[in-house]
């Protein structure tokens, strides 16, 4: 599960900005929706980030990207860091200067008898270089370093000096060390080399990246038409969950889907007649609708962490509460999460999500983004009117609207 991320100077972000996943002491907050770690850690199911457009919202999701993408880059790609070109903070004073991810991950839930177990992992590169590399695993109270790497300038005979790098492993790290060293590149991650030696200390992490965190594409390509295949595939009666699924938010005239040829295939009916479809002709708020549900499906068998960016795009707004609802109630028993990020209210109404889950997202003074919560501000359970106070400008993150009018230019030099 993610316990938080933070990120600097990546495309609208330039101060660190944290987004948590870790619930808060306060018993007005439903206990339904967060997942008890132990005594002192408890994690919330639903988070969400809300605000206008341009604020900065999906930044998050881009970042999460961009690690995810160079830490599982194949070992034969020249230079995954390429995914960082043109996200450093734009208004820096000192350009192209690195970003900053950090993000902290539960490996192991623990027992009576051990500590749960915690990685926290950092990147800090640009498009050419890893500037810095870490691993550290908090245990209890106890934070233990696996490797660290930072990069150093090492001057040759008047010429420009090479890269190389100052690493440190503690007691802890198993798995290959000095050998690898001179086997990663500055374009390539210490955790992936590490992993794919066989490492017991980074293999986790690597795999909780590579099969936990899952960046839900948009499902209006047919990456989310193979990805529905795939599912239904291995699980055939899913077909049926996923009827009743799009009947909940009363989509009801779907008997059957079936795949033929690689394709997905939908049967609709009335009471008289029926006819087939393709899933690439079908609306694009029942595509987007089948890859939430069937990703749902998955977390609610095996942990996953989902990132649903522009979630209630094409989305009735009833229908987006309803399903943050059903994620909610059927996500009981493998510690599954969901990041929602959007710019409707409707993610604001009252008990549907834990204010301490909820985040806003605006532009400063530098037109840099910053994140806050809304368990920042006061709150009466027995009076909560959360949406209507974020409507009427109570907690910001609102758009400054101004007049327009289209000027003809072509018409006015005629006259």
């Amino acid at each position: 599960m993610l316990l938080d991320m933070t990120i600097a100077n990546f495309k609208s972000v330039k101060s660190p900005q944290t987004i948590s996943f870790e619930a808060i002491k306060d018993n007005r907050f439903s206990e339904s929706k967060v997942v008890e770690v132990n005594a002192k850690l408890r994690l919330i199911k639903t988070a969400a980030i809300v605000g206008p457009n341009g604020a900065g919202k999906s930044t998050f999701v881009r970042a999460l990207e961009v690690l995810k993408g160079v830490v599982l880059a194949p070992e034969g790609t020249e230079n995954p860091l390429l995914m960082l070109a043109g996200t450093s903070f734009a208004y820096s004073e000192t350009k192209g200067q690195p970003a900053t991810i950090i993000i902290r991950v539960l490996l192991d839930r623990g027992d009576e008898l051990k500590d749960a177990e915690i990685a926290q992992y950092t990147l800090v590169a640009d498009r050419e270089k890893i500037h810095e590399e870490s691993l550290y695993y908090i245990l209890g109270r106890s934070k233990k370093l696996m490797f660290e790497r930072k990069l150093e300038e090492a001057p040759l005979l008047g010429e420009v000096g090479e890269l190389t790098y100052k690493y440190r492993w503690g007691k802890m790290y198993r798995g290959e060390k000095k050998r690898l060293v001179h086997k990663v590149d500055e374009k390539h991650t210490y955790l992936a080399a590490s992993r794919n030696k066989g490492s017991e200390t980074t293999g986790p992490l690597y795999t909780w990246i590579e099969q936990s965190l899952h960046l839900l594409p948009m499902g209006v390509s047919n990456v989310s038409e193979k990805y529905l295949i795939q599912q239904l595939s291995e699980h055939p009666q899913w077909v049926t969950q996923l009827i009743n699924f799009l009947w909940s938010v009363d989509i009801t005239d779907i008997r059957d889907i079936r795949i033929k040829d690689d394709r997905l295939i939908f049967v609709h009916t009335n009471v008289t007649q029926h006819y087939a479809s393709f899933f690439s002709l079908e609306s694009l708020s029942l595509r987007r609708l089948c890859l939430m549900g069937v990703a749902f499906f998955e977390s609610f068998i095996k942990p996953r962490t989902l990132v649903i960016d522009d979630f209630g795009m094409l989305l009735h707004p009833y229908v987006l509460a309803h399903i943050v609802e059903i994620f909610e109630s059927c996500n009981t028993g493998y510690g599954s999460q969901m990041l929602a990020v959007d710019c409707n209210p409707s993610l604001l109404r009252p008990g549907l999500l834990r204010r301490d889950g909820v985040y806003f997202a605006e532009k400063d003074s530098e037109s840099a983004t910053v994140y806050f919560s809304l368990a920042n501000f006061k709150y009466s359970r027995s009076k909560d009117r959360t949406q209507s106070q974020y409507m009427n400008g109570s907690f910001g993150a609102l758009p400054i609207l101004s007049e327009f009018c289209f000027v003809d230019e072509d018409k006015d030099k005629e006259v």
